[in-house]
């Protein structure tokens, strides 16, 4: 049998418990941010939602496109599953002025888990004020895992934690809320001023034009945003068709020469409408499966496409077995990566 093509996606995904549902309108004055999450950036986490600044029903990120959800009030940084730890960091100097830490990390996968985490949507948090009316808020932390107190003094990139999935979690991260005077600001804009006029230039329908040096962030942005525009986070090979969740929760097992199938995966995030996931997979006697994916019908938070076949003989070739995915928009390859397993001796 030859599987050519599965998919899932998942809806979007976190709320924090004491968000406010507007933007400041006064200039705010200037805050340096670092990303609040030790790792490499496109590497072991992603970006996976950005603040959604239009106030009605639409969704749109300071971007242009919807890699963010109606209300969205922070930035999530990712990990790849439930299983991998990484330390919240202070994004910038400051006093501890809230914490939690006794919520149970569990993914919201029903509306019987949101009704469970109504009132405590932020989980495990952090609220950290660094004066002059600027605060920031980190959500979703592991149980028991802060490690500050009230009243701490932090210093940036000091650790506050870990990576975890309490409160309003479909997937493993950390939020990140910024606020000036109680009110949300989306640090890639900086300002009201500068969300004003990025949403009625995002209303022309253009390409995007945030100034990436005019930003709150510390540094060099631009692995920040790469994701927005859709990225490929993992690709690998399993012994049967894989899941969302099974990959959250590294439940996916890898394929050795003797398993009743070979599977190839990749999973993705930020995918925009008519985009297609191609999958080639070849082996040491020729294809074993390959799709051109079909276009997908609306954005996609996440999605996870396979290809692969049942096994036929009482052993795969011995060899090298390589799988290659592929993210088409309009027509053209945008991105592809590959990925390699030996099988036999």
């Amino acid at each position: 049998m030859l599987w050519r093509f599965g998919s899932v996606t998942t809806g979007v995904v976190v709320w924090c418990c004491f968000c406010f549902m507007t933007f400041a309108s006064a200039t705010a004055q200037e805050l340096e941010l670092t990303p609040p999450l030790d790792c490499k950036l496109g590497h072991d986490c992603f970006v996976q939602n950005f603040v959604d600044i239009d106030p009605g029903p639409d969704v749109r990120t300071a971007f242009c496109n919807q890699a963010s959800y109606d209300g969205h009030k922070g930035t999530d940084f990712r990990v790849l599953s439930t299983e991998k730890i990484a330390n919240v960091i202070t994004a910038a100097p400051g006093v501890v002025r809230a914490i939690r830490s006794d919520s149970t990390d569990h993914l919201v996968l029903t509306q019987e888990d949101r009704a469970r985490v109504q009132g405590k949507e932020c989980g495990n948090g952090v609220l950290i004020d660094h004066g002059d009316g600027w605060q920031t808020q980190y959500c979703h932390l592991r149980k028991s895992s802060i490690v500050v107190e009230k009243g701490d003094q932090v210093e940036r990139g000091q650790k506050l934690g870990e990576v975890g999935f309490s409160g309003f979690a479909a997937f493993p991260h950390v939020h990140l809320e910024v606020r000036k005077n109680g009110l949300t600001i989306d640090p890639f804009l900086r300002t009201a001023d500068a969300t004003t006029k990025q949403l009625e230039h995002c209303s022309t329908g253009k390409e995007n034009a945030v100034e990436l040096d005019r930003t709150l962030w510390k540094g060099d942005v631009i692995s920040l945003v790469e994701e927005a525009d859709g990225s490929i986070i993992q690709t690998g090979f399993a012994d049967k068709p894989v899941s969302t969740l099974a990959l959250e929760t590294e439940k996916v097992t890898e394929p050795e020469a003797g398993s009743p199938a070979l599977v190839f995966f990749a999973r993705l995030i930020n995918l925009q409408k008519g985009d297609r996931v191609a999958l080639r997979l070849v082996g040491p006697t020729g294809i074993i499966a390959e799709t051109e994916g079909k276009p997908i019908d609306r954005n996609k938070a996440q999605w996870v496409a396979f290809a692969g076949r049942k096994l036929k003989a009482e052993a795969w070739p011995d060899g090298e077995y390589v799988g290659t995915a592929t993210l088409i928009r309009n027509g053209v390859k945008f991105l592809e990566q590959s990925e390699r397993i030996k099988l036999g001796g």
